[in-house]
């Protein structure tokens, strides 16, 4: 009796949850622009630096998700060369007007300053035949230790 039991609920559970829910929402990701961002002329090694950067969402319909900010890689050179770029969301199966201008907003990234050579920010502008453009800026790093 007692497998009987078992079986049913298993079969119930399973039964219950359909894993093909229709009202699961068509969302899609896409990149939106970076217009501006609050660098500082110079950095301090050893510190850390809250970066503001705003960004211009493609149209109403898009939603803004995070800011994704990665290292080209993990040592030297690479890894002080860093790519910003806004990601937004949009409900593909909502009608909406994407002709219509986006709404800026503003997000933040945190970096901690800990090698003495240049830092370069890549902020995604755009892109041009699917390829991405960044404005780049190089901020030097200053060690106060040393003055």
């Amino acid at each position: 009796m007692k497998k009987l039991v078992f079986i049913f609920m298993v079969v119930f559970a399973l039964t219950g949850c359909s894993i093909d829910d229709d009202n699961t929402p068509n969302i899609s990701y896409e990149l939106a622009e970076i217009v501006a961002n609050d660098l500082p002329d110079e950095l301090e090694l050893g510190e850390v630096y809250e970066v503001t950067v705003t960004y211009v969402l493609p149209s109403t319909c898009h939603n803004f998700f995070g800011l994704d900010a990665r290292r080209e890689g993990a040592v030297g050179a690479e890894r002080r060369n860093i790519f910003i770029a806004a990601v937004s969301t949009i409900n593909e199966d909502e009608n909406c007007d994407t002709t219509t201008g986006g709404e800026t907003g503003t997000s933040k990234f945190t970096i901690t300053i800990d090698e003495e050579d240049d830092y370069t920010f890549n902020f995604l502008i755009g892109e041009n035949n699917n390829e991405p453009i960044y404005q780049t800026v190089v901020v030097p790093v200053v060690d106060p230790a040393a003055n």
